[in-house]
């Protein structure tokens, strides 16, 4: 980001009051026809965005607006207002022309949407609209199935600028609607404290215990992902604590940037309110937000259950014990966090629309802050006060967060429209349906490393939803479910922020542990064992996604706690004795059994878990008696020492009272 100078920055604060009330009001009031509604938005995201962002890392400290940005903010409102002013006329006709001018903005728009998303995520969707585009025009000169029918420039830029299917397609749309309430949302609970609250949280529960900083990164990143659903925000916000502290009691640092990376990539898939694409997967699956959030409650338990018993044993093999806290959570900071977040998932259990219930939710939150202001501080005046600093600052945090989530949906809303218009994607399912010989866990296998290798160039929301676009139509060409085939997808693409060779997470957090960034993230993976086998698991098993009864899910999910704790013994490798390699393996493959359902692979895993206990036990009874002889031996000694040292003393003392009578 810029340092404007006051002038400037007198602009964007204006700019982002307007946005956020649009936003805010279209929430709570009514949403506007699709093309109105996601053309104002577009029409200030991006001027925002230009004025705001330096086309490089290296001019972030600019305190003046550059000639060519403050053009390219104008060119994009006026291609936004084009269309919003010619509304009806494209209503009724989108596919015609109306002069040049129009031909002109349409190529301009594309253009400046994909510097927008560059500038955000890099250059990943600018490659991608150059192949796309060459693979429309050219489509005849491609062989078999891979080739296509010929179109035109006019057409391809017709489509992108008219239609709803092109630049302001469904991503935009949701960006637009959902996401800019929840990124106001949002914003307000992290202004209203709730990082530090999460972190208190996270010292009162764990701190004491081995490990206890480790734990406290896990529980706080795990509780601040309910209100930021983003692995980046994650760590920026608890884990510039939770890291130092990690280090000051022992972990190393590369274990400390992994934990919380780990712990802040969880954050994305933690019920009741997970990252933005859970959201588009509501809108895709055309389901109830609410009931992706049932169903992520399990894996989610899955995911923290398995990151919490690793950093015990960690802690445990490394001798590191909890810290003490003194500072004091009061019963006011709990209320200012949690009764939103539970207005918020009320709302959506009594029937009301996701974006109704964000708005609700919102206000409830500054109500509730302004009313425990005036009872804990006794000053309306204060309060006052507060509650406004807690406004503007919101404005500016949500305005940003919905400038770089609108950038990065345009950018994807462009490769996904060339993906329907050219049939790229139905090619490719059958291309992976047929790698993957028609076996379900190959395509799974295949469907993992290429949401993994979206990830590294992508955050999740973009990656999720190129992911989604072209490879969920080959898992339910195999008969998965659609519901679970995308829930597999969003895992993946949520667990590449972590993935190396590029992993966004790590390479932040490792940044504020000062370690290395490959160490740390080959560490993290193993940390986060059981969110890579996991959505396998429910792929074949959907009780784990609460579908299914009680008798279903239960037992299910017993064993899929109790397999995640064997991956853990094996990630750590440490149980009351550091595990030989042997062990380790055997702990992990007994881990992968218990959590793959079967009665077979239970009674396996149960097994082999068992006897990994039993032979521990008698290490630590053997280890107990070979301490309890050296306690004896080394007591025995102290007696003796103890007799010499009384026999030396009395022979000090006799030549004492010798030399004193010669003296006399």
């Amino acid at each position: 980001m810029r340092k404007l100078s006051k002038p400037w920055r007198i602009l964007i604060t204006a700019m982002s009051i307007f946005l956020v009330a649009f936003h805010f009001i279209t929430a709570g009031f009514g949403i506007l026809s699709d093309l109105i509604q996601r053309t104002i938005h577009l029409s200030v995201v991006l001027p925002m965005l230009f004025l705001l962002k330096p086309p490089t890392k290296k001019r972030a400290g600019e305190t003046k607006v550059p000639f060519y940005d403050l053009i390219l903010a104008i060119l994009s409102f006026v291609c936004c207002a084009f269309i919003w002013l010619h509304y009806e006329q494209i209503l009724w006709k989108p596919l015609q022309w109306y002069g040049m001018i129009d031909k002109i903005l349409a190529v301009i728009l594309v253009l400046i949407v994909l510097e927008a998303s560059r500038r955000c995520v890099g250059p990943t969707f600018i490659i991608m609209a150059v192949l796309f585009m060459f693979y429309a025009v050219y489509g005849p000169l491609f062989p078999g199935k891979w080739g296509h029918q010929a179109f035109t420039i006019d057409y391809i830029f017709q489509n992108l600028y008219h239609v709803t299917t092109g630049i302001w397609g469904t991503m935009v749309g949701i960006s637009s609607t959902m996401l800019a309430m929840f990124a106001i949302f949002g914003a307000v609970l992290g202004q209203t404290g709730g990082a530090d609250t999460f972190i208190q949280i996270g010292l009162k529960l764990t701190g004491k215990s081995v490990g206890g900083p480790g734990k406290v990164a896990v529980v706080a990143s795990g509780l601040m992902g309910m209100i930021s659903g983003s692995a980046m925000g994650n760590v920026l916000a608890t884990g510039v604590f939770t890291i130092p502290l990690m280090k000051k009691s022992g972990f190393p640092n590369y274990w400390a940037g992994a934990i919380e990376a780990v712990a802040s990539t969880g954050g994305q898939i933690m019920p009741p309110i997970m990252g933005s694409a859970a959201f588009i997967m509501a809108q895709l699956l055309g389901k109830e937000y609410l009931a992706i959030a049932v169903a992520a409650i399990i894996p989610a338990l899955l995911y923290y259950t398995g990151a919490f018993f690793t950093v015990h044993y960690v802690a445990k093999r490394e001798g590191i014990n909890g810290v003490s806290d003194q500072r004091r959570i009061t019963v006011s900071d709990l209320i200012i966090i949690f009764v939103p977040i539970a207005i918020f998932v009320g709302f959506l259990v009594a029937g009301y629309s996701v974006i109704n219930s964000a708005f609700y939710a919102t206000c409830a939150s500054l109500f509730i802050t302004f009313t425990v202001r005036i009872f804990t501080e006794k000053s309306v005046v204060s309060s006052i006060k507060k509650t406004g600093g807690i406004v503007a600052n919101s404005t500016m945090t949500g305005a940003t967060s919905i400038l770089d989530m609108a950038a990065l949906l345009a950018g994807a809303q462009i490769a996904i429209s060339m993906i329907s218009m050219t049939g790229f994607g139905v090619k490719l399912s059958d291309f992976i349906i047929r790698i993957g010989q028609n076996n379900l866990f190959l395509c799974l296998l295949l469907t993992m490393l290429v949401c993994i290798l979206l990830g590294m160039g992508l955050p999740t929301t973009a990656a999720y939803v190129l992911a989604a676009a072209v490879l969920v139509p080959a898992l339910t060409k195999l008969n998965l479910d659609p519901f679970v085939a995308h829930m597999f997808v969003f895992y993946f693409s949520a667990l590449a922020t972590i993935t190396p060779p590029v992993c966004a997470a790590v390479f932040l957090a490792s940044n504020v542990a000062q370690s290395n960034w490959l160490k740390t993230g080959l560490t993290a993976c193993g940390l986060a064992l059981s969110g890579f086998i996991v959505p396998f698991t429910f792929a074949y098993t959907p009780s784990l996604l609460m579908q299914g009864t009680l008798l279903e899910i239960v037992p299910n999910l017993v064993t899929a706690l109790i397999g995640v704790y064997g991956l853990s013994l094996g990630a750590s490798g440490f149980l009351s004795h550091r595990l030989s390699v042997v062990e380790r393996v055997f702990a992990m493959a007994a881990g992968i059994a218990m959590v793959v359902p079967g009665a077979v692979t239970d009674i396996i895993g149960i097994a082999i878990l068992a006897v990994i206990i039993l032979l521990d036990l008698r290490f630590r009874k053997t280890h107990a008696a070979e301490l309890a002889a050296k306690k004896a031996e080394l007591e025995k000694r102290e007696i003796h020492l103890d007799a010499e040292d009384l026999d030396v003393l009395e022979h000090i003392e006799e030549k004492a009272e010798n030399y004193e009578n010669d003296v006399e």
